[in-house]
C-alpha cells in the first residue's frame, strides 16, 4: 500500500468516527445528513458516501423515508463486548451491587474520557435518580457534578487548567459554575478525598463520589452514589464515604495499568 492510500484511508476512517460522535451526541432523535454536512464541514457527496457505509455496516441506523441517521445495533454488539474483561466495569459490578443493597441509593461507576467524565455503569435505587449524565454512556465535562469533580480534582494542577479551558464553553451553560466556585469546589474535594453536591446543580439529588487510581496510569474513574438531598446529613456522609472508599480500596489493586481500557481514552 502507498503511502498516499495509507492517509487517505486514515483519513476517512477519522471522517468516519467523526460522524458516528457527532450522531451519538444527538442521542435517539439523530441527524440527518444537513445537519451532519454542516457539522463535519464535509461536502454532501463524500458524507453521504461515508453514511451509507456505515448504514451497511449497522454502525448507523436509517428507517426509510426517515431523514435521520441514528446508532446502530452493531454497536450495542460492541458494546457488550468492550464491557467484558478486566476492565473497570466488570471489576467494579460486584461494588455497585453491593453498595445499591447497604445504602438503598443509585450506584455510578464513571471513567474519564479525555475532557469528559462517562458513566459506564450505574444500578438504580428504587426510585429513578435523575442525574447528570442520565444514563449508562452519558457524559459529562469534567468539572460538572461530584463523580465528574473526583477525577478532575486529583488530577496535577496544570493538567486541570488545560482541561477547565478547553471545557469553559460547555460549564458556562451552568451559571452556578463560577470559575471561583469551581476552583474552590476543586480545592476542598482534593482537601477531603471525595467530592460532594449537596443538591446545588440538580435541585433535591445530592451526590458523593471518591476516585479510582490506577498505580502507573493515575486517576481513570470514580466511584459515586447519587441520592435526594434531604436524605443528606454528616452522619450520612461520612457513612456513604467509608463505603465508597472501601470498594475502591479493595478493587484498586487489581487494576492493571497495563490493561488499555483504563488508558486508551486518557
Amino acid at each position: 500500500m502507498s503511502d498516499s492510500a495509507g492517509k487517505n484511508g486514515v483519513q476517512l476512517l477519522d471522517r468516519a468516527v467523526t460522524l458516528l460522535d457527532f450522531v451519538a451526541d444527538a442521542g435517539s432523535e439523530g441527524l440527518t445528513l444537513k445537519s451532519l454536512c454542516e457539522l463535519s464541514g464535509l461536502n454532501k457527496v463524500t458524507c453521504h458516501r461515508i453514511l451509507n457505509s456505515l448504514v451497511e455496516h449497522q454502525l448507523l441506523h436509517k428507517i426509510q423515508g426517515d431523514k435521520c441517521y441514528r446508532l446502530g445495533t452493531k454497536l450495542l454488539i460492541f458494546g457488550a463486548k468492550a464491557a467484558r474483561g478486566p476492565g473497570l466495569r466488570r471489576q467494579f459490578q460486584p461494588a455497585l451491587e453491593r453498595l445499591r443493597q447497604q445504602t438503598g441509593e443509585t450506584a455510578m461507576l464513571m471513567a474519564r474520557d479525555r475532557d469528559d467524565s462517562v458513566c459506564i455503569d450505574r444500578y438504580d435505587s428504587e426510585y429513578q435518580m435523575q442525574t447528570l449524565t442520565g444514563s449508562v454512556g452519558g457524559s459529562v465535562p469534567l468539572g460538572l457534578g461530584p463523580g465528574s469533580l473526583a477525577i478532575l480534582s486529583f488530577l496535577d494542577t496544570e493538567q486541570q487548567q488545560e482541561m477547565l479551558q478547553r471545557n469553559q464553553a460547555r460549564l458556562e451553560s451552568w451559571p452556578m459554575l463560577t470559575p471561583p466556585r469551581l476552583a474552590r469546589w476543586i480545592a476542598e474535594t482534593a482537601e477531603q478525598g471525595y467530592a460532594l453536591d449537596t443538591g446545588e446543580l440538580i435541585p433535591g439529588i445530592a451526590g458523593i463520589a471518591v476516585p479510582i487510581r490506577v498505580a502507573g496510569a493515575g486517576v481513570v474513574g470514580s466511584l459515586g452514589l447519587t441520592f435526594l438531598s434531604p436524605r443528606l446529613n454528616d452522619d450520612v456522609c461520612q457513612r456513604y464515604v467509608a463505603l465508597l472508599k472501601q470498594e475502591v480500596a479493595e478493587i484498586e489493586p487489581l487494576l492493571s495499568p497495563l490493561d488499555t481500557r483504563l488508558r486508551a481514552s486518557m
